[in-house]
C-alpha cells in the first residue's frame, strides 16, 4: 500500500453521532465510509444509467458492482472492508456539549425533531453532540489503483466536504461538515461563494437528453435534481434558525392561527383536515401533500387530542422514507456561511408500497407525491442561487 491521500473537515452544525451508547465522542471510520458510498452513489447513478438506458436491472447491477470493487462489501469488525484503498481518520481537536444549543430556538427545535429534542422544560436536547472542532481523512490507494478509480473515490470525498453531514439529522442541517484543508489532488478549498459554486458544477455529472425527466431508483444526480444557496450569514447557528423558521411558516398549520407568533400561512389546510378526519375515524383515501418532505410524520390535534401517524410500513412493520431535501450549512470561513439545499427527487417508494395512515383506524393508501411542494419551499428564499 502506497499513495496516501487526505483532507481535513471542520464540524460547523451540532453532530449527534455516536455508537449504541448514543454518545457522541468521536468521528468513526465506517460513518465516513457510509457517507462517501453515498456521495459516490449519487454522483455515478447517471453514468450508469446512461449506459443501460434501457434496462435500470442491469445499470444498478453495475453500479453495485463498481460499488463494492470501489469500496468493499459490508464493514465487519471496524475494518471497513476491501476495497481499492484503506481509510481512516485523525480526530483532531474535537469538542463535545451535553446541550449544544445555547439557548435553542424553536425554529431549532424543529429541525430536530421530537426525537432528538424536547420542549419540556426549555427547549434542549436529549443527546449530546459533537460541536466544534476537525477531523482529517487519510485514504491509503493501493499500488494496483487505476487513476481513474481514485478520481472517482476522490470526487466522492470532495463532494462530502462541499454538502455532507454525519449523524442523526443529517438531512435537516445536523453535522454539516465544510471541507477546510485539501491534499488529495490539485483541488483547492472553496474560500469564496464564487468559488463553491464552481466546485460543485465540476463535480456534478452530465445528465443525457433521454434522462433527463426520468426518476432515480434510489436518491441520486439526476435531470430533476436541484442545489441551492439559500441564504447566508456569519453564523452556522442563526442559519439553522433561519431555515427552520421558514420550513416552519410552510409547512405548519398553527395554533389558534399563529406560527412562530405571526399569522398562520395555512398552506396545507387539506393536509390538516385530511389527517383531522383520519382521527376521527373516517376513512381517508390518500397521503398528505407533506408527505414529500419524508416519513414518517405525526400529527397531534391540540384541540381534539387526535393523533395520527403516516409512514411506510413494509411487511406491516414501521420503516421510514428519509427526505429528498438535504441541507448543509457550509462554511467558506469563521465569518461565512451558505445553507445550501439539496434536492434528489427520486422513486418515493418502491413498486406498488403504500402509504400507512394510522389513526383511529389504519388507512392504506396509494403513493403519489407531488414534487412541487418542496420546489415552492425552495423558492420562498428570496436570495437563492440555483444550480
Amino acid at each position: 500500500m502506497h499513495n496516501a491521500h487526505e483532507a481535513t473537515f471542520r464540524i460547523t452544525t451540532p453532530m449527534f453521532i455516536g455508537g449504541s451508547d448514543q454518545k457522541a465522542t468521536e468521528v468513526r471510520p465506517a460513518s465516513v465510509k457510509g457517507a462517501l458510498r453515498f456521495w459516490w452513489r449519487a454522483l455515478n447513478w447517471a453514468r450508469h444509467a446512461q449506459a443501460y438506458p434501457h434496462d435500470e436491472t442491469a445499470a444498478l447491477r453495475a453500479l453495485h458492482a463498481e460499488e463494492a470493487r470501489l469500496f468493499g462489501l459490508a464493514a465487519r469488525n471496524g475494518g471497513g472492508g476491501q476495497g481499492v484503498c484503506l481509510l481512516s481518520v485523525d480526530q483532531g481537536k474535537i469538542k463535545a456539549a451535553e446541550q449544544p444549543f445555547s439557548p435553542m430556538t424553536a425554529s431549532q427545535l424543529y429541525l430536530l425533531g421530537m426525537g432528538l429534542g424536547s420542549f419540556k422544560g426549555g427547549n434542549r436536547t436529549l443527546r449530546n453532540a459533537l460541536i466544534d472542532g476537525e477531523f482529517s481523512v487519510r485514504l491509503l490507494f493501493r499500488p494496483s489503483c487505476s487513476a481513474a478509480d481514485k478520481q472517482s473515490v476522490l470526487d466522492a470525498l470532495y463532494l462530502f466536504g462541499l454538502l455532507g453531514s454525519l449523524g442523526s439529522r443529517a438531512r435537516h442541517g445536523m453535522g454539516s461538515v465544510s471541507l477546510s484543508r485539501w491534499q488529495a489532488d490539485a483541488r483547492k478549498v472553496p474560500a469564496t461563494r464564487a468559488d463553491y459554486l464552481a466546485a460543485l458544477r465540476s463535480l456534478l455529472p452530465q445528465i443525457g437528453p433521454q434522462l433527463a425527466a426520468d426518476l432515480p431508483p434510489f436518491t441520486a444526480f439526476s435531470g430533476r435534481s436541484r442545489i441551492d444557496l439559500s441564504a447566508h450569514g456569519k453564523d452556522p447557528l442563526a442559519l439553522l434558525t433561519l431555515v427552520g423558521s421558514e420550513q416552519q411558516r410552510y409547512r405548519s398549520f398553527g395554533q389558534n392561527g399563529k406560527v412562530l407568533g405571526s399569522d398562520a400561512e395555512r398552506n396545507f389546510v387539506a393536509d390538516h383536515d385530511l389527517i383531522f378526519d383520519a382521527t376521527q375515524g373516517k376513512p381517508v383515501s390518500k397521503a398528505p401533500q407533506r408527505a414529500v418532505f419524508g416519513l414518517p410524520h405525526n400529527y397531534f390535534f391540540s384541540s381534539s387530542k387526535g393523533k395520527a401517524d403516516v409512514n411506510y410500513a413494509p411487511e406491516g412493520k414501521d420503516g421510514r422514507r428519509a427526505s429528498p431535501l438535504l441541507l448543509h450549512i457550509h462554511a467558506l470561513s469563521e465569518t461565512d456561511y451558505l445553507a445550501v439545499h439539496t434536492l434528489l427527487p427520486a422513486r418515493f417508494l418502491p413498486e406498488a408500497a403504500q402509504i400507512r395512515i394510522k389513526a383511529q383506524k389504519t388507512n392504506m393508501v396509494e403513493t403519489k407525491v407531488d414534487w412541487q411542494v418542496l420546489s415552492n419551499y425552495l423558492n420562498r428564499f428570496m436570495e437563492r442561487e440555483t444550480l
